[in-house]
C-alpha cells in the first residue's frame, strides 16, 4: 500500500504513554503519510484513562501546533474517540460535537451500572470484574451481556453523529478467551447479532476500523478476521487503525491485517487524504 495511515492513537492527554510530538515523531520515522490522534473525550465520571474536560483546548491547541510545524513531513489530522453510554445518558457526543475535529471515533467501553456504586462497568477491564459482572449485571448469562452490548452499538450508530466505529466486537474478547464453554463466536444467534451492527453501519454510512491493536498480543483483530468477507460482501468501507497507546506501536499488525483484508477481497481501505475522506487502494 503506497499510502500509510493511522488514525486511532492515544498520547499523555489520555491514557497514552508519551507526549503527542513523540507519536507524530514515530510517524515520520515510520514513513506515514497521514496520522491522527484520537485521545479518549472525557467522560460525564471519574476516569483515569479518559482526556480532562479541562484539558480539551490545551489538546487542541498543542496539536495545531505539530501540524504547523510538521506540515511538510506529513499530514496530521486530530479527533477524539468517544464513548456512547446510553441515548438516555449520552452526553459526550453531545458536548463534543461542535469542537473543531477532523474526525470522530464512536466506542462502547462502558456499560451498565454496578451495585458498588461504580457508574459504569469496563467491558475490557480486569477479568475479574468481567466475570463479576456477568453475574451482577446479566445473571451470569453471557449472551445477555453480549446483546446488551450490541444493542449499545446500534443505538450509537443510530443516534449519536461519528464517522469511525472503534473495536466494533471487543465485548467478545475476554468471552473468547476466559468464558469459551459459554461463548462459540460462530453460533448463529451471535453471527445474526453482529450482522445486524454491520447492516446499521452500512445503512447509516459508517467506517469500519479494523483494530490492530491485539494482533501481536492476542493474535486477532477487531472485528475478528472471520466477519471480513461479510463487511466486503456488504461494501462496508474499512480503515486500519493500530489504537496505539506507545509510539513504537503505531505500525502493529498491519502486515498481516492487510494481507487478511485482500484475500478476504477489499481492494481499498477508507483513510483521510487532503482533508477528505477517500478510498486507497490496498
Amino acid at each position: 500500500m503506497d499510502w500509510l495511515t493511522n488514525f486511532h492513537s492515544h498520547c499523555f492527554f489520555c491514557d497514552g504513554c508519551a507526549p503527542m510530538e513523540v507519536f507524530v515523531h514515530h510517524a515520520i520515522a515510520h514513513h506515514m503519510n497521514a496520522y491522527g490522534i484520537s485521545s479518549h473525550a472525557p467522560v460525564p465520571f471519574s476516569s483515569n484513562w479518559a482526556m480532562r474536560k479541562d484539558d480539551v483546548d490545551e489538546y487542541l491547541q498543542e496539536f495545531h501546533r505539530l501540524k504547523q510545524q510538521y506540515e511538510n513531513q506529513i499530514e496530521l489530522y486530530v479527533g477524539m474517540e468517544m464513548d456512547f453510554l446510553s441515548k438516555e445518558k449520552d452526553s459526550v457526543f453531545r458536548t463534543y460535537q461542535n469542537l473543531p475535529l477532523d474526525y470522530r471515533i464512536g466506542s462502547v467501553h462502558y456499560i451498565d451500572t454496578l451495585d458498588n456504586g461504580q457508574l459504569y462497568w469496563n467491558i475490557g477491564g480486569d477479568p475479574k470484574n468481567y466475570k463479576r459482572a456477568i453475574c451482577e449485571l446479566f445473571g451470569g448469562d453471557i449472551r445477555r451481556m453480549i446483546r446488551r452490548y450490541f444493542q449499545q452499538t446500534n443505538e450509537m450508530i443510530e443516534s449519536a453523529d461519528f464517522d469511525i466505529i472503534g473495536h466494533v466486537d471487543k465485548i467478545t474478547d475476554l468471552a473468547e478467551r476466559f468464558y469459551a464453554h459459554q461463548f462459540d463466536p460462530n453460533e448463529p444467534w451471535y453471527l445474526h447479532l453482529i450482522d445486524e451492527t454491520f447492516s446499521l453501519a452500512k445503512e447509516y454510512g459508517k467506517i469500519i476500523e479494523i483494530n490492530t491493536k491485539g494482533v501481536e498480543t492476542k493474535h486477532r483483530t477487531f472485528p475478528h478476521r472471520r466477519h471480513f468477507r461479510r463487511i466486503q460482501e456488504l461494501g462496508i468501507p474499512v480503515m486500519v487503525n493500530s489504537d496505539a497507546h506507545k509510539p513504537d506501536c503505531i505500525t502493529c499488525g498491519f502486515r498481516e491485517t492487510y494481507q487478511t483484508l485482500r484475500e478476504c477481497g477489499f481492494r481499498t481501505v477508507r483513510i483521510l487524504k487532503n482533508n477528505r475522506w477517500t478510498d486507497m487502494e490496498l
